[in-house]
């Protein structure tokens, strides 16, 4: 069976709302019903309790009438006393009827039923009276169906006391039920609340991992989304993104592969020529042209860098560094890197100071001399003519210190991240001819993180740049 997913996530936003609000708004109905129950059960209530005292009432007054017209009657014989006896006893007899026909409980309606009884005998006394009646007897019939009347007004009375019981109990009822379906419909809306929560932001965090994914370089993984069609659709173009960013770096990768071979051939030739020219094969120079080929021959070797840069970007970016890790002499691998600068120290007129201790480590001999090699480019590239540039190196518990500072403008604050980013280019130019790629910093940083280390611009030099290095000595 096919789940339904809704077309947009502002339907299911919307779809979340309702089912959140619909235990409530069945809990409001449902109260509202009751409420309504009880107030039509109050009314109907106090209509009933206010007829059957108001009839009791009227009963009482229809029985003083009946006495007086009665009594006078028996003692004057008038037809027209006889008249209003009668009309009295007819309202009493329909009153009382109105009263058996309200909801009393069995001694009230009891109670009735004596009264309309013993009113009838007396009235039928009075209206089939022939004869001198005894005034003294019918007084006293008087007086009796009075204490029954006073004891249907007390019936009476007593009807409002059991119908106030019955809606409170009934109200209670209600409450304990209302309470009840409270407490059950706080679970159902944060299950409610819970489970939309999570159809909503599970497709919102899929597209922050994929853009994540995709910033960081890691273009393997299919963007999968699932959930409302609108956001499926955007997960369907950010794989078309990631398919696109692929072929873009597969291209990238190959167009510098081909360039970078396409350059070393020319540049070999020229750097061969700029040998043969220090070397004299070709004749005696003079001065101002042995110094003419020493400055071909430092830049041919920092273009064949630029180009070895480029070389190793393309493949730190398209896999991880393999390292080939053994014990390596620290001090070796400096000495060996200074020397292939030292034409380029010696054309910019740059003083190297080394202060680098004897030490060993586990690590890459050639990816090792690969960071030393772009941290000391940098340096020089940045450094004045006839300034000066540190390289140290000191042993810290189970890390190896490695530090070059330079004379240079130094790196501005807000630039101290950005500067180990690819290509990237800060405020300050590099002295030269030749001008750099932006690669150096980036690519030692690739090759320090596989080591297990950490790279950063120290903070604590004010004058020019320090770059720090910080590697395990027995590696991860």
């Amino acid at each position: 069976m096919q789940i339904y997913r809704p077309k947009s996530l502002l339907k299911l936003i919307l779809y979340g709302f309702g089912f959140a609000s619909l235990p409530l708004i069945l809990v409001l109905g449902y109260a509202g019903l009751n409420v309504d129950r009880l107030a039509h059960q109050s009314q109907h209530a106090v209509y009933q309790a206010v007829q059957a005292i108001s009839n009791s009432r009227q009963l009482i007054d229809l029985l003083t009438t009946m006495e007086r017209t009665g009594r006078q009657y028996l003692i004057l014989r008038d037809e027209t006393l006889l008249e209003a006896f009668q009309d009295s006893h007819r309202q009493f007899r329909d009153t009382a009827q109105r009263l058996h026909r309200l909801p009393l409980d069995e001694t009230h309606q009891d109670r009735v039923d004596e009264l309309i009884a013993a009113q009838q005998r007396v009235a039928e006394l009075i209206i089939d009276s022939d004869t001198q009646v005894d005034q003294l007897a019918v007084a006293s019939d008087f007086l009796e169906l009075n204490t029954l009347a006073q004891q249907v007004l007390s019936g009476s009375n007593r009807i409002v006391d059991r119908e106030v019981s019955i809606m409170q109990e009934t109200a209670g009822t209600a409450r304990r039920l209302l309470f009840w379906l409270a407490l059950a419909v706080i679970p159902l809306t944060l299950i409610s609340v819970g489970v939309f929560t999570t159809l909503i932001s599970r497709p919102v965090r899929q597209l922050d991992r994929a853009i994540r994914r995709l910033g960081d370089g890691r273009f393997e993984q299919p963007v999968m989304v699932t959930g409302p069609q609108d956001l499926e659709y955007l997960g369907v173009r950010l794989d078309w993104l990631r398919q696109r960013l692929m072929d873009l770096e597969e291209q990238k990768a190959r167009f510098l592969r081909h360039m970078s071979h396409e350059l070393k051939t020319p540049l070999t030739a020229i750097r061969e020529g700029a040998e043969l020219l220090q070397d004299h094969s070709v004749g005696q120079l003079s001065v101002e042209q042995q110094e003419v080929a020493d400055i071909l021959r430092s830049n041919t070797v920092a273009l064949q860098r630029l180009i070895e840069d480029l070389l190793n970007f393309s493949t730190a970016n398209n896999q991880p560094p393999q390292l080939i890790r053994r014990h390596v002499r620290l001090r070796q691998v400096v000495d060996r890197v200074a020397r292939n600068h030292k034409p380029t120290l010696l054309s910019r007129e740059v003083e190297l100071r080394m202060r680098v201790q004897d030490l060993h480590l586990m690590a890459d001999a050639d990816r090792l001399e690969t960071i030393v090699d772009n941290l000391l480019s940098n340096a020089i590239k940045y450094s004045p003519r006839g300034g000066a540039i540190e390289i140290g190196a000191r042993r810290q518990g189970d890390t190896v210190i490695l530090e070059v500072a330079d004379e240079g403008p130094g790196i501005p604050e807000d630039e101290r991240e950005a500067v180990f980013e690819a290509f990237y280019q800060g405020r300050h130019q590099a002295q030269g001819y030749v001008k750099g790629s932006g690669l150096g910093l980036s690519i030692a940083r690739e090759f320090v993180e596989a080591h297990g280390g950490s790279i950063r611009v120290d903070d604590s030099h004010r004058s020019g740049a320090r770059i720090q290095v910080c590697l395990p000595r027995e590696g991860q």
